[in-house]
């Protein structure tokens, strides 16, 4: 039998899960105060536990990146883009989670000696901590997302708020133990593949949760993973789709295609596969950097977010959003018009999330 943990009895307030001296920013505090209220944010977990079990979308903030690889700042994304999204649209707070605690330093359990296992878990769990306890933010994200499902196997519909984009690592292996990978399609928006096996040898960051999902898909199965608004590869298409047998479209591709037209495509292909429900990943350097600057590998000539929010808009009215997430922001590269632009876009792309998780549940 497998070892249950009560991972969501960790859960921070929303912007408190970054375990470093300080956390969040002054100003976006200011925002998410009001909303939350001094006495919820002081006695959280009775909040987060109601939350939990009614019906979803239900927002989960995961402040890491210790996965990323290039410019790091991820970890300060979750709480930026709920000011962003809550200062539009107020309502969503109402299905925060709260953010999982984060101990900057960590990024998966099987980079650590017991040692350090053990030093980390008392410090999170206290005198519940077990040899088999998760104490790294991946295998946090995975039990939770895990014990959501269990718990609330009809209604628990997650966003994850990250963080750099090692984040879909757990969530895909958190669906494949919850056995929701049959008749799953993947929709993948990011400028780059993350289909590295490993990156100098390591094993899970922002550029190897693909291929490791790859390996859950079978057969013909392995076509249900689609790839959105490449723009940057050491490898071209054709190994890429030969290798793993999924599907990519470059921004070459992309440039004149009409969105509905696309998502309608893609619906199809699926359909034609069995898909009966999606899980979609959402890197904001899909985006073209005018539009989210402040991110950690920002590529030229990337998607509109009207484009995005069309295709995430018709796809989901098809299948069932099941599980979703958005990855990258890193509001504190660049000065604070850049900042403030980002994590606009990036809760517009956010809001049409929540919006198709919702959908999925009706």
């Amino acid at each position: 039998m497998p070892t249950h943990h009560n991972v969501m009895s960790l859960l921070r307030a929303p912007g408190q899960g970054l375990l470093t001296v300080t956390t969040g920013t002054g100003e976006a505090q200011k925002i998410l105060n009001p909303l939350f209220g001094r006495k919820n944010l002081e006695n959280w977990l009775p909040v987060s536990r109601d939350r939990r079990l009614e019906r979803g979308p239900h927002i989960l903030g995961f402040p890491s990146d210790a996965g990323g690889g290039i410019c790091r700042g991820a970890a300060h994304g979750p709480l930026h883009l709920r000011a962003a999204l809550y200062s539009r649209e107020p309502h969503w707070a109402a299905h925060d989670l709260g953010d999982l605690p984060c101990i900057p330093q960590l990024l998966e359990d099987s980079m650590l000696n017991f040692n350090q296992r053990k030093k980390s878990g008392k410090v999170l769990w206290g005198a519940r901590f077990r040899p088999s306890s998760p104490v790294s933010p991946l295998n946090l994200l995975k039990e939770a997302l895990i014990q959501g499902f269990r718990e609330n196997p009809d209604d628990f519909s997650p966003l994850v708020v990250g963080g750099d984009h090692s984040t879909s690592w757990a969530v895909t292996e958190a669906l494949f133990a919850s056995r929701k990978m049959k008749n799953l399609g993947i929709l993948h928006f990011d400028a780059h593949t993350d289909l590295m096996e490993h990156r100098y040898g390591v094993e899970h960051c922002f550029a190897t949760w693909a291929a490791h999902c790859m390996k859950r898909f079978a057969g013909k199965q392995k076509k249900n993973f689609v790839q959105v608004g490449l723009r940057i590869s050491g490898k071209t298409k054709a190994h890429w789709e030969r290798k793993f047998g999924l599907q990519q479209f470059w921004m070459k591709e992309l440039q004149k295609q009409d969105p509905k037209i696309f998502a309608e495509q893609l619906i199809r292909g699926w359909k034609n596969r069995g898909v009966k429900h999606l899980y979609i990943s959402f890197d904001v350097d899909a985006l073209d950097p005018t539009l989210v600057p402040s991110t950690g590998t920002p590529e030229p000539k990337g998607l509109s977010v009207a484009w995005s929010k069309k295709v995430i808009e018709v796809v989901s009215k098809s299948f069932p959003v099941i599980a979703a997430d958005i990855v990258e922001l890193a509001p504190v590269l660049g000065g604070k018009s850049e900042s403030r632009k980002s994590s606009k876009n990036s809760a517009l792309i956010a809001e049409s999330l929540l919006k198709a998780l919702k959908r999925g549940l009706h």
